[in-house]
């Protein structure tokens, strides 16, 4: 059973939102160094680093986010819970509604108009590499360190993702954006990397952005800040804003920042998750931190264990880590029809990997009964 938090978040089409919030609102802020904390209406701290409104240090607001927190306190605005099972209603590559492509062979969106719900998962994850990587002297480093951590992620759960990189990102014949991941390098910045949250229901570009600490020297080394930033992308959360934390660390305030503050708030709505905290996740964050801009005492934690013990942020994926993204996702792949093809391994929602009947099975009932994918659809998928 789930035991991590795992809140359903939209993703994020990274715009400036500066005129989001009321001018006449009763918010306040606080300058730390470059960056601003400012308290919403709510009561909720996040920070605005120029154009962007960042949440729990990492994860960047969209507009829609941004006044949901604001007026409501929470990310999924009207309390929308989606149910304990992947999306079949969208195309596994171009993460559009089944509904919106015509045609008899139905391979070209159009006339698309999807619904702006706050909360959307990916079926495959689209992505492209950005110019800050691809004109980058290191871009082989980089995409070899990237790609790690996505096979790293695939090898261990339903989750895909498939590269888009030179392909249009708005559609030709009707205008729409196709909404993916762009991923880029932004260099020696001593502030936590950030991505959005989930996919963006509106379409169109999000970002994970990787500084140099994301990219370690060696290629044997474990990818864990780029896969943290790719699970927030895909839609997960950190493990200490749970709203039962407190039943299970202890958070050290008084060595906090007004900003270290701000990374431990609690969701108290619109969240899901079973069971106990889950020390060893690769979205917790370990007891103590480097950076001055979190913490007064680099020597003394940020929280610890109940038992005063120290934690250690997970380098790889937990079991539950897995859980729920086997729960929420389907091994689609690549193809250019309708076809809901699987890979030969998929994960049931307690990481068991299915037989090859199960597979079968599931297979046949997500494409009305049909076992058999049509031949020649599939697409290449290299990342």
């Amino acid at each position: 059973m789930k035991k991590t938090l795992f809140l359903f978040l939209i993703s994020i089409l990274i715009i400036s939102c500066k005129n989001d919030i009321d001018d006449n609102s009763t918010n306040q802020s606080k300058t730390i160094e470059n960056n601003e904390l400012i308290t919403l209406k709510s009561g909720i701290v996040v920070e605005k680093r120029g154009d962007l409104y960042i949440f729990g240090g990492d994860m960047i607001l969209s507009s829609l986010q941004l006044k949901s927190l604001d007026e409501k306190g929470n990310l999924l605005g009207d309390n929308e819970i989606p149910e304990d099972k992947a999306d079949t209603s969208i195309h596994p590559v171009f993460n559009l509604p089944m509904s919106t492509l015509e045609g008899d062979n139905k391979t070209l969106p159009r006339n698309l108009g999807i619904n702006a719900n706050p909360y959307r998962l990916w079926a495959m994850v689209r992505f492209t590499y950005g110019a800050s990587i691809l004109n980058h002297p290191n871009r082989d480093m980089f995409q070899a360190r990237i790609r790690k951590a996505m096979q790293q992620i695939q090898s261990q759960t339903n989750v895909r993702f498939y590269n888009a990189t030179g392909q249009p990102t708005v559609d030709p014949t009707w205008g729409f954006a196709y909404p993916y991941i762009e991923m880029n390098y932004v260099g020696g910045i001593d502030v936590s990397t950030s991505s959005g949250i989930g996919r963006n229901p509106s379409g169109g570009r999000q970002f994970v952005n990787l500084a140099n600490f994301a990219f370690p020297p060696f290629d044997y080394y474990n990818v864990p800040v780029i896969v943290h930033e790719l699970l927030h992308a895909i839609g997960m959360m950190h493990e200490q804003n749970r709203p039962d934390r407190d039943s299970y660390v202890t958070i050290n305030r008084s060595n906090l920042t007004p900003a270290g503050r701000g990374q431990f708030q609690k969701i108290s709505t619109n969240y899901s998750y079973i069971g106990g905290y889950d020390y060893n996740s690769v979205m917790g964050y370990s007891s103590y931190t480097s950076s001055s801009s979190m913490v007064y005492d680099t020597s003394k934690p940020m929280y610890t264990k109940k038992d005063q013990s120290s934690i250690n942020q997970g380098e790889v994926l937990s079991n539950l880590d897995r859980i729920w993204l086997n729960n929420y996702h389907l091994p689609y792949i690549a193809r250019s029809d309708v076809y809901r093809e699987l890979d030969e391994v998929v994960y049931g929602p307690n990481n068991t990997v299915l037989t090859a009947n199960e597979r079968r099975q599931l297979q046949a009932r997500i494409n009305n009964g049909n076992p058999n994918p049509p031949s020649g659809g599939r697409i290449p998928n290299n990342l």
